[in-house]
């Protein structure tokens, strides 16, 4: 089963959506990739891409959601998206369909935003597993990995759901189940069932 891409007379700002929601899938599977298998040696760089997967996914559902035709243009024009507050995206996005009253984005705090931020631009976070170690191996806890593959697994399937979204409104017949199907995990993906 695969998510139909939108077709050529989409909106400009469903086929971004479609395309952020594959760039987070894809460091989804990237971020898992290099812990299966490096174990912890390269936790750090599968904690970097934690934050890329999370704007991504939420620059996706933005465009689909929320993006006017004019801000997509100039997106289109300019490679510069028009919110500069991650917190700010988080509660466009969540003010409409299908995450009305969910608060999926507006839970993350501005807290989280810097530990994500620290890991993908060489912060304290990502430093301090090398802190009194002789040599470059990290010591990251399992807790804190096991805890990075369930983000992992619960933004790929959120992007694997908006990809969907998109599909329900060009080719809803061959969308539905697949929707369906993701939507039915609820809770295990964080996701609410509607």
């Amino acid at each position: 089963m695969q998510v139909p891409t939108p077709p050529d007379n989409a909106l400009d700002s469903h086929h971004i959506g479609y395309q952020e929601f594959g760039l987070s899938f894809h460091h989804a599977l990237a971020l898992t990739s290099l812990v299966k298998i490096h174990d912890s040696e390269l936790a750090a760089s599968a904690f970097a891409l934690a934050r890329p997967m999370l704007e991504t996914l939420q620059r996706g559902w933005w465009f689909t959601t929320c993006a006017t035709e004019a801000q997509t243009q100039a997106f289109i024009e300019n490679d510069a998206f028009p919110i500069r507050q991650v917190t700010d995206v988080g509660l466009a996005v969540d003010a409409l369909a299908p995450f009305t009253g969910t608060g999926y984005f507006t839970r993350l705090n501005q807290a989280e935003w810097n530990v994500y931020h620290s890991f993908t631009h060489g912060g304290l976070m990502a430093l301090d597993a090398y802190g009194n170690r002789p040599n470059l191996s990290p010591d990251y806890a399992p807790d804190g990995i096991l805890a990075l593959l369930d983000n992992a697994q619960r933004m790929s399937a959120m992007a694997a759901l908006g990809m969907a979204w998109i599909g329900l409104i060009y080719q809803p017949g061959l969308t539905r189940p697949i929707y369906d199907a993701i939507n039915e995990l609820g809770p295990e993906i964080g996701q609410w069932r509607g």
